[in-house]
């Protein structure tokens, strides 16, 4: 027996240990030689162009010493002969190696962009580690984030998407058109409103008519009077003017009195109106939010003044942001899909909340994008709808 500090050892177990420690060492000198014999059957064949037999020969070496060279390069030999299934993986495995950089994410990353697969490029890089950002990768978000598909058809007018639909004209008449640019409410129409979902209602003119359709263009909803405007549904309630005088009504016909001198739609709880020369917010009771008036609330085309809960408004010269209580808050998120219109030089375009513009500003004119990615643009004196490709 053997004494080891105040342990007591059989002389067998020491040699048997002594013995695996010995395996050890020799199993990891091997598979070092492997590594390198593989690593150089590699760059052999990579020299002589023979890039699938190249990318085996990596792999079968970071199987032995996973590597994020190793692996790119691998990645690098697949993508030169078309293998991109393979390709995309080893990009993969190299972005799981320990002390990853960004070499693995911007080399996929540039692929699928390189594929107009700005979505696919997106995803991936918003899996991204912190610790692998840096400008190059930042870059390709912003590229991502920019690229679009416009569709065919143009329109000679049109307002911003509202939901799924915006407003149309086709030669002189309107309609409501989708984001593939067909209508889904024909264009008929001297003019329309935005579409309610919910009460499957849009306000539409003809002859100087106002009456509620339903997305086949079919009267839904009978009124008692001849009204000189009927504005969009919201929340239940739609604003009509009646000899002069706005008001509401709800889905029941239940009017409100004529008292106000205009009135906007509801959304978040809240719409515009004014009433002796001044502006206020109300609630779906029709009373005020607050006791505080303004000079003008800013309305969208559809008449409808919160977007994302805040309301826009100017009072005695400066503009002031209000949240659904009238309260005031520090500013109005203009960004949707994280991009935003921006004029720049003689054009418009769309800038990201950093600031950079990703979209150039070569179109006379832009709107804000839907959830769902899309906006209508103004060029060569046509509107035309272009989608986000990460949200196609």
């Amino acid at each position: 027996m053997k004494k080891i500090g105040n342990m007591v050892y059989p002389l067998a177990l020491i040699m048997l240990m002594s013995l695996a420690w010995m395996n050890v060492c020799t199993s990891g000198g091997e598979d070092e030689k492997l590594f390198d014999e593989y690593f150089s059957n590699a760059q052999m064949n990579e020299e002589k162009q023979a890039y699938i037999t190249a990318a085996e020969w990596y792999v079968k070496a970071a199987e032995i010493k996973p590597d994020e060279d190793t692996l790119l390069l691998a990645a690098e030999n697949f993508r030169k002969c078309d293998e991109n299934d393979m390709f995309l993986r080893c990009c993969r495995r190299a972005a799981e190696c320990e002390e990853c950089t960004a070499k693995p994410w911007v080399l996929a990353g540039r692929y699928y962009l390189d594929n107009n697969k700005a979505a696919e490029a997106a995803k991936l890089l918003s899996e991204m580690p912190e610790s692998c950002r840096n400008d190059e990768t930042e870059d390709l978000m912003t590229e991502a984030s920019g690229r679009f598909h416009t569709c065919y058809r143009s329109f000679n007018d049109a307002k911003p998407f509202h939901g799924e639909y915006f407003a149309a004209c086709d030669g002189k008449l309107w309609g409501l058109a989708d984001a593939e640019g067909q209508f889904f409410l024909a264009p008929e129409y001297d003019a329309v409103g935005a579409y309610d979902p919910e009460a499957d209602l849009v306000p539409v003119c003809s002859e100087g008519i106002w009456k509620f359709v339903n997305e086949y263009g079919q009267t839904r909803f009978a009124l008692s009077k001849e009204y000189t405007f009927l504005g969009s549904f919201g929340e239940g309630l739609a604003p009509f003017c009646h000899n002069g005088k706005y008001g509401y009504t709800d889905l029941d016909y239940n009017e409100s009195s004529e008292r106000f001198e205009y009135a906007g739609s509801f959304s978040d709880g809240v719409a515009a109106v004014k009433k002796d020369g001044k502006w206020f917010l109300v609630n779906k009771d029709l009373a005020p939010v607050t006791n505080e008036k303004y000079d003008e609330i800013i309305l969208d085309e559809y008449g409808f003044c919160a977007h994302g809960g805040v309301t826009e408004a100017i009072k005695d010269g400066k503009t002031v942001f209000l949240d659904k209580n009238g309260s005031e808050v520090s500013e109005k998120n203009h960004f949707s899909c994280g991009l935003a219109p921006v004029s720049a030089g003689s054009g418009e375009g769309y800038e990201n909340e950093k600031g950079d513009i990703v979209i150039d500003a070569y179109f006379e004119k832009t709107t804000p994008f839907s959830p769902d990615g899309c906006a209508l643009v103004k060029e060569d004196d046509a509107w035309k709808v272009i989608t986000l490709d990460i949200y196609r």
